[in-house]
């Protein structure tokens, strides 16, 4: 409550978490399926590569077939470009 009252604003962290989030979204559902799964367990849910495979029902070496393709496809999506930029340039100038 002290930091509301000095006048600290939460809203502006929430707006760029919202934008962000809307920015994964559309590259996210461009990947196919495996792929799709194989990130969100990896990445969301914390789990290795190997785990990830044997919730899927799929051989280690897909799902890491399908963990390089998705970093692909998302590391050259232009949303995803743009947003780590800005990320990057926040970081710095702090």
């Amino acid at each position: 409550m002290a930091d509301l009252a000095a006048g600290w604003d939460p809203w502006p962290a929430v707006d760029e978490r919202v934008d962000g989030e809307a920015v994964l979204r559309r590259p996210l559902a461009r990947l196919r399926p495996d792929e799709r799964e194989v990130q969100t367990l990896v990445v969301w849910e914390d789990l290795s590569i190997a785990d990830a495979a044997r919730t899927l029902g799929m051989p280690p070496g897909t799902a890491r077939r399908c963990m390089h393709q998705a970093r692909l496809a998302l590391r050259s999506h232009p949303g995803i470009v743009a947003l780590l930029t800005e990320f990057n340039t926040l970081k710095e100038t702090k």
